[in-house]
């Protein structure tokens, strides 16, 4: 399969680097390959078309079409010049511009600049100057290629074609590679239908979890559900879908909904594990009895909400999404500036935090909490994008799931000492083990935020 790789590129050597740096899944290519009668060396060249290609021509670094046609001189030494090539060169007058380039071997022609003028009859036909035929090794019944940029065209030995499949047609130039409109058609297609096969696998787990977090068996579902949701929401929002999009409505309202049990579990459980040794062993118990009074009350509203939240219609919608919005999304996404500005954001929130001097402020931990959250994004999109793409992005992910995971502790403490707070009002008789509690947790939170290094 190597030498096959090879044999296709030995002639471009940046797709031949791209060949060595290619982290190629050949699962994908048996499931995809298999139903369409392309080679495995064009699957190849779909991811480097949908991470180079499909973005180079939204950013301009397509900035034209590309005129490809074969012509062969006749025994006059002329050819005939295309009506799309006459037109592209918006020709003032009834002559163009030729000049000869010894080292690149060929023929430069313009409708104005420096060189010789030659004239252009009614049918389209320009004289080749017998120099240059014999300069360049050309003969009546020669065929040449004509090639046309913008308002600038070349003749050569032979005419540039679609790096893939060969053909001459809608020749777009990227990155010094020519490749033709139907196949960066059909790269970004099969990007697409990978971008959505991954992205409809996360939403049937969404799915699932939300319709097991209802029935309360396990509060890991509601963990997890609330994990799928966030990941989808990220995930949409990272590919384009604005805030306001229904899509994004509705998984934003679950999540919030499934936030308050959460938490309400976190809480219970980290307590729970406190009371089994701890000299406030039975405050901590009372604090987990009027915890699960509010649990039950926030699990009674999840009940009533989400299943009108996420249900049939917002199924049909991710549907309509999956199917009519993600190609455009795919095919408009610019993944490095995106990821650019989710770093220079992500680097923002650092330096804000390290500019706050008391860093177990409210504002300090606030500050620290919008750092981890943009973490969490951020380990997301990379974890997803290496999914999706060739080039290997786990170490990023790897990076910043360990940022996240480090101050995970510091937050739930800062909600803890809050929560504390607020149950501690409906404690009869234990106010002062209210405040020796906090007070305990309050020193555990300092000595966790002097460890903070970003």
């Amino acid at each position: 399969m190597k030498r096959q790789f090879k044999k296709h590129f030995s002639h471009n050597s940046e797709l031949k680097c791209f060949f060595y740096r290619l982290h190629f899944h050949y699962d994908f290519y048996k499931k995809w390959g298999s139903t369409t009668p392309i080679s495995l060396s064009f699957w190849v060249f779909t991811f480097h078309v949908r991470e180079n290609i499909c973005n180079l021509t939204l950013k301009g670094s397509v900035t034209v079409k590309i005129i490809s046609v074969t012509r062969i001189i006749d025994d006059m030494g002329r050819i005939v010049l295309p009506s799309n090539a006459r037109k592209a060169l918006n020709l003032e007058e009834d002559y163009l511009i030729m000049r000869i380039d010894n080292k690149k071997h060929h023929i430069k022609f313009s409708s104005s600049g420096r060189g010789k003028e030659v004239p252009i009859d009614e049918s389209g036909r320009i004289p080749i100057s017998p120099d240059y035929m014999n300069k360049l090794g050309w003969e009546t019944g020669t065929e040449i290629g004509l090639f046309m940029q913008g308002e600038e065209g070349v003749l050569q030995g032979n005419a540039p074609s679609c790096v893939i499949c060969g053909s001459n047609q809608a020749l777009l130039l990227v990155k010094k590679t020519h490749v033709c409109e139907d196949c960066i058609h059909t790269g970004t297609e099969a990007s697409a239908e990978k971008w959505s096969a991954v992205l409809n696998d996360l939403f049937q787990e969404y799915k699932q979890y939300c319709e097991a977090a209802v029935t309360f068996t396990n509060t890991e579902d509601v963990h997890k559900a609330r994990t799928k949701g966030r990941r989808l929401r990220t995930l949409i929002q990272f590919i384009g879908i604005k805030k306001e999009h229904p899509l994004y409505k509705c998984l934003k309202e679950a999540h919030d909904i499934l936030g308050k049990v959460r938490e309400d579990d976190v809480f219970i459980d980290a307590f729970d594990k406190e009371a089994e040794n701890n000299q406030y062993s039975e405050l901590y118990r009372k604090f987990i009895q009027k915890a699960e009074e509010e649990r039950e009350e926030h699990r009674n509203e999840l009940k009533q909400k989400l299943p009108h939240i996420i249900d049939d219609e917002f199924s049909a919608r991710w549907k309509t999404f999956s199917q009519d919005e993600l190609k455009d999304c795919v095919y408009k996404l610019d993944i490095e500036t995106a990821l650019q500005k989710y770093e220079k954001e992500f680097s923002e929130r650092v330096i804000k935090y390290q500019k706050i001097k008391d860093k177990k402020s409210d504002k300090g931990l606030d500050s620290l909490h919008s750092v981890r959250k943009k973490a969490k994004k951020l380990r997301y999109i990379y974890n997803f994008l290496d999914l999706v793409q060739s080039i290997d992005y786990s170490r990023k992910s790897r990076q910043y799931k360990k940022i996240q995971k480090d101050y995970g502790d510091i937050i739930d403490l800062r909600d803890w000492i809050n929560e504390t707070g607020s149950l501690g009002e409906d404690i009869q008789d234990d106010h002062d083990d209210v405040k020796k509690v906090r007070k305990q947790l309050n020193q555990r939170l300092k000595r966790l935020v002097k460890q903070v290094e970003l």
